[in-house]
């Protein structure tokens, strides 16, 4: 069974997505660009201690690094006075650590400036981390902003200033502010793949809300690091949109030049999947199963493009490969239920839902197919009567669909937003207290062409 497995599978919402993109390219570009924004908003409250600065007009350094403890001055300051100051302050922070009180977090801070000011030897460097994280625990971004560029002046490579600084430019929106410090720890993070990821995929951001196309590459390097992230795919192709390239293009001359490549092979299959261009998408992923014939990735997304392609057989087919190699592969099955389910063979599709619920029963994505097969079925069964407008069996098994996804709501958290969302649209669907009356409460499908729903 898969731990990670994603469980919003494209079926729900990625046709009409890529189909809404094609059609309507500038408004993503402003939705992007809104977007992208929005996610560097809001970590610091605006209250200090010491003057406020115009982050994005005024300069990105504080003018003044200067401070009352600066004339705060004491003779008797040696290797042992300096230690004695940071075993206070130390002491201070941790009690802040632990006992979540702000208030020892402020008791710390003179004893930190005592060794800042005081220290010529460079021994006790950490001491500006531990100050600027006490400003930041007590909300005092200026504070943070002052002790990250005063200790940057001595040790211009020390990560966590770059981090307290880029974090707080960041959260007011001074991009160009912002930007310098995560290219520091992107340099700094080579060893640690999950940071670098977290940084690029920042420097991305911010780059792009300067309208930079240094984003592009920033967002290149993201999609390095995690390769089978689809949203980040999809957000390099919307930024290379943005400014004017095309993104389908330059990858596919890229594969045109290396089929065997994987990598080239699996960046054009997505782009062209992203852009609706399901015929190279099958082509750029057949490339990948020439080299890895049990790629899963490839296979899927060679279903999915069939699905685009209205090539129902074809996209189970595909489907299939994926479980001769991984039997238990629960989107991949329930994949194959959805698609049956469109075919309008409701029996199968139901059977691929209960070959899923074997296996996990509190697997909302299966109760969401099941949910959509029924909403299938009633589509069918009144599409073949004359007489326009749903039956009362209709409405009973709408009835059904919603059962389904109110047991994925409550069983799933991971596809709570959308089922809640299909229980509340089929409200008006379903039977009223007067159809119930007119029918005598009858609760049993008698219209033929539901019979599978019985068996």
């Amino acid at each position: 069974m898969e731990a990670n497995e994603s469980i919003n599978h494209e079926f729900y919402a990625r046709r009409n997505i890529v189909r809404t993109y094609q059609s309507n390219g500038s408004i993503w570009r402003v939705v992007l660009f809104a977007l992208v924004f929005a996610l560097t908003i809001g970590l610091y409250a605006q209250d200090d201690d010491f003057d406020d600065m115009e982050m994005e007009e005024g300069p990105c350094i504080p003018e003044n690094l200067q401070t009352v403890y600066d004339t705060k001055t004491e003779d008797k300051s040696g290797e042992n006075q300096l230690a004695i100051w940071y075993d206070y302050g130390r002491d201070y922070f941790q009690k802040g650590k632990h006992l979540d009180k702000l208030e020892h977090f402020q008791n710390a801070v003179p004893y930190f400036w005592k060794v800042i000011i005081h220290d010529e030897t460079g021994r006790f460097k950490i001491v500006y981390n531990r100050l600027a994280e006490c400003y930041a625990q007590v909300n005092k971004p200026d504070s943070v902003l002052l002790v990250a560029y005063r200790g940057l002046e001595k040790y211009p490579d020390n990560a966590a200033l770059h981090y307290h600084a880029g974090q707080i430019h960041k959260s007011r929106g001074a991009a160009k502010c912002a930007a310098p410090h995560y290219e520091a720890l992107v340099k700094s993070s080579s060893n640690n793949k999950a940071a670098l990821k977290n940084y690029w995929s920042i420097l991305a951001q911010l780059y792009f809300q300067m309208e930079d196309e240094r984003s592009i590459d920033a967002q290149k390097e993201v999609i390095e690091l995690d390769p089978e992230n689809v949203e980040a795919a999809s957000l390099l192709a919307q930024m290379m949109d943005f400014f004017g390239f095309d993104p389908l293009e330059a990858r596919e001359q890229a594969f045109k030049k290396d089929p065997n490549n994987i990598r080239n092979a699996r960046s054009y299959g997505k782009t062209a999947y992203e852009m609706g261009e399901y015929d190279k998408t099958i082509e750029a992923f057949r490339a990948v199963l020439t080299t890895d014939e049990k790629n899963i990735e490839a296979m899927s997304y060679i279903g999915r493009a069939y699905e685009g392609k209205e090539q129902l057989s074809d996209a189970v087919t595909s489907y299939k490969e994926i479980i001769k190699v991984d039997p238990n592969r629960l989107n991949a099955l329930c994949s194959i239920a959805s698609v049956y389910g469109r075919m309008n063979r409701f029996s199968q599709a139901r059977s691929y839902v209960y070959k899923v619920l074997k296996v996990d029963r509190n697997y909302g994505l299966a109760y969401m197919v099941m949910g959509e097969i029924y909403e299938n079925a009633v589509m069918h069964c009144s599409g073949q009567r004359d007489k326009r407008g749903y039956t009362y069996d209709d409405k009973l098994v709408y009835e059904l669909a919603q059962r389904e996804y109110r047991k994925a709501m409550e069983r799933d958290q991971r596809v709570e937003t959308s089922a809640r969302k299909r229980y509340k649209q089929l409200a008006e669907f379903v039977p009223t207290k007067a159809d119930r009356h007119m029918t005598g409460n009858r609760t049993e499908i008698t219209d033929a062409c539901y019979s599978w729903i019985g068996k």
